[in-house]
């Protein structure tokens, strides 16, 4: 065998065998690449913010993790304002010192026995938010504890709620009966700190991993119990560098069959290194055809494919 052309592949089962349309290029020379691709889906920047409620107010800056999407790990810098007026929820809330609060009492009206226990959800009045509802709560017959159960909205930094001694009475229950004149109110507040915030910017973004444009996440203040409303959209994702290796293949440069005769000789379907199909003919038994060629292909070609060599 003519081995001036390098490497040998005998086709069929040799050690170095191939088949019928595949790629005969040998990997060499590998080369390395310097690309610029997207960084495992990390955030660069959003929008569509929607302000939502449950965060801290007054601190400053806060910090958030988030949920939902396709990606993990993204975490916000965010600013925040009063929002709309939405109350924390489960908030106990200060009583004022007025005239009636250190004073007012529920018990039974038949016995006049206090009573320990609280209200059903009852609403409260106030100058600007509406919407919130309450539970009162009362320990030997003292009214002490005030806490928020419906979060409502508009409401504001010190203002009062007031509640009524018939929403008081009603509230615990038929046959129970306040202190309170009629006319008279129970006061709670003013409001101080127990009014959440709403996010109005995003500051910064530690982008996380896996996230794809359009994913709508929804934010929640690390550290805080509160559940929080806002959700942002992905806008754009990072960039970052990626390093990779692309080989130089080796393609035969020559044939030699190992069959065929002047009188009947063989024909090759080729693919050439223009990926353009030829046929030649002419082959005959030892002889060595210099062509530069990527595949051989099984429907233009008689020659059987263990009697193809193919030489580097």
């Amino acid at each position: 065998m003519n081995l001036s052309y390098g490497k040998a592949k005998t086709g069929g089962a040799g050690a170095d065998d191939w088949a019928f349309g595949t790629d005969l290029g040998i990997a060499t020379n590998f080369q390395t690449n310097l690309n610029i691709v997207p960084a495992k889906g990390a955030i660069k920047t959003t929008e569509a913010l929607v302000a939502g409620s449950g965060y801290s107010v007054g601190v400053g800056l806060i910090k958030c993790s988030s949920t939902g999407g396709s990606g993990t790990g993204a975490t916000f810098t965010c600013r925040t304002e009063y929002s709309v007026g939405a109350l924390i929820a489960n908030r106990s809330l200060t009583f004022n010192p007025g005239e009636f609060n250190e004073n007012i009492t529920i018990r039974v009206t038949a016995t006049g026995d206090p009573i320990t226990g609280s209200t059903t959800a009852i609403a409260g009045v106030s100058a600007n938010g509406t919407g919130a509802s309450f539970i009162l709560s009362s320990t030997n017959g003292q009214i002490n504890k005030c806490s928020v159960v419906a979060e409502g909205t508009g409401y504001i930094e010190g203002e009062t709620i007031s509640f009524t001694k018939t929403a008081i009475e009603a509230g615990f229950g038929a046959g129970n009966v306040t202190n309170l004149p009629t006319g008279g109110v129970l006061n709670v507040g003013p409001l101080a700190g127990d009014i959440s915030g709403s996010i109005i910017q995003i500051v910064s973004v530690d982008g996380g991993s896996g996230y794809t444009v359009g994913d709508t996440l929804t934010l929640q203040e690390i550290g805080s119990s509160n559940t929080g409303t806002a959700t942002v959209d992905v806008l754009t994702l990072d960039l970052g560098l990626s390093l990779n290796s692309s080989p130089n293949n080796r393609y035969p440069r020559a044939v030699k069959l190992s069959s065929g005769t002047q009188a009947a000789p063989k024909t090759i379907e080729f693919v050439g290194l223009d990926d353009v199909n030829v046929i030649i003919g002419g082959f005959v038994i030892g002889t060595v055809f210099p062509f530069n060629f990527k595949q051989i292909i099984d429907a233009g070609t008689d020659a059987v494919l263990g009697d193809i060599t193919i030489l580097y």
